[in-house]
């Protein structure tokens, strides 16, 4: 057998991927769950093991689905989609739209005092996940989705004076903070959202 070996790298992205589907995904409760026991027990007596985070929960669903598009293996594409239409169908606000900052799967109010906030990075991370899904799948609902949260977003997030995109905005859309850079938002969400999504266009073009 002459085929190359797995490198490093690959063999640290399959032990991470099997750690992500064995103890996080819960498909009963259709969530990626931000915290487990240490066996992948579901912990509901406590706030903690109710938390979602979508807009983590969709920026680890891009990527399995970006490492299924590199190696060329559809049924690894396939694992992760649940995970974004999860992510997206809990997180999204039915009240006021744009993706919720933490939700508890069992509707129970999210002991973080930010958990109603619209934060500029969930944001970044579904409007990539949703063109790359449609990308993958062909499958018109994810065009929809791309389209309803860019949509959202380029109507509140960009500064128009300055530049940049704000960062943190109160739950019925309004500007909570106007600041672009503290020591959680830098210069990494919003390009590589852009960068990526201008790759991603310019080759569905072709």
């Amino acid at each position: 057998d002459f085929s190359p070996a797995p490198l490093p790298y690959d063999r640290m992205i399959d032990q991470q991927i099997e750690e992500v589907f064995r103890l996080f995904v819960k498909p009963g409760k259709k969530a990626l769950l931000e915290t487990v026991g240490p066996n992948g027990e579901y912990l509901g007596d406590c706030p903690e093991g109710r938390c979602v985070n979508p807009g983590h929960a969709i920026e680890t669903a891009w990527f399995i689905m970006a490492e299924g598009k590199h190696r060329n293996d559809r049924a690894l594409v396939e694992r992760a989609l649940p995970i974004l239409e999860w992510s997206l169908e809990l997180g999204w606000d039915p009240k006021y739209g744009g993706i919720l900052y933490f939700v508890d799967i069992e509707g129970r109010q999210p002991v973080q005092y930010e958990w109603d906030m619209k934060l500029f990075w969930p944001h970044n991370e579904a409007i990539y996940a949703a063109l790359l899904a449609y990308d993958l799948t062909g499958d018109p609902k994810w065009e929809r989705w791309f389209e309803k949260i860019l949509k959202w977003s380029m109507a509140r997030f960009p500064d128009r004076q300055y530049g940049e995109w704000i960062g943190y905005l109160h739950r019925d859309g309004s500007v909570s903070h106007d600041l672009k850079g503290n020591m959680w938002k830098g210069a990494f969400h919003v390009p590589r959202m852009l960068l990526y999504c201008h790759l991603l266009l310019e080759e569905m073009l072709k």
